[in-house]
């Protein structure tokens, strides 16, 4: 895939909330891509290859009625892109959250070749245990 082909997947799969499409992400990575999420949550852990990225949607989902997200920009610097989003989500027990994340992937030879979250995964397992999300104040220096 072309450079643009692959930043036109970032947008589509991580823009407009309700109407992401990761489709095209999908056809995007590499067959042995490797995925990585904080295993501080149930669906964390190392995924390699599309069927086991695939498998990591399906268990975020399981947890979820929705998860959906809006990036804030697409950025590429030399073989990375970068989406930082904004994402909202609501849990199948009925707490919600809205939380920012970065995703951050790896280009090689016209393909995605590794992509990572980062993500406040505190606010993510608030929201699993079935509890508002906890924020805590500004702590004030005097």
């Amino acid at each position: 895939m072309t450079d643009s082909e692959i930043l036109d997947a970032c947008r589509k799969a991580f823009t407009g909330f309700e109407r992401n499409d990761r489709a095209d992400l999908v056809d995007a990575l590499a067959d042995d891509v490797v995925f990585e999420f904080s295993d501080s949550l149930p669906y964390g852990g190392t995924y390699r290859g599309k069927k086991e990225f695939l498998a990591f949607w399906a268990h975020v989902y399981k947890e979820y009625e929705y998860f959906d997200y809006d990036a804030h920009a697409v950025l590429r610097a030399e073989d990375y892109i970068f989406v930082p989003v904004v994402a909202r989500a609501r849990t199948k027990a009925g707490f919600s959250m809205q939380n920012e994340h970065c995703f951050l992937f790896r280009v090689k030879d016209g393909r995605i070749v590794y992509g990572r979250i980062y993500a406040d995964t505190a606010r993510g397992r608030d929201v699993l245990e079935g509890r508002e999300p906890r924020r805590f104040p500004k702590l004030i220096l005097e």
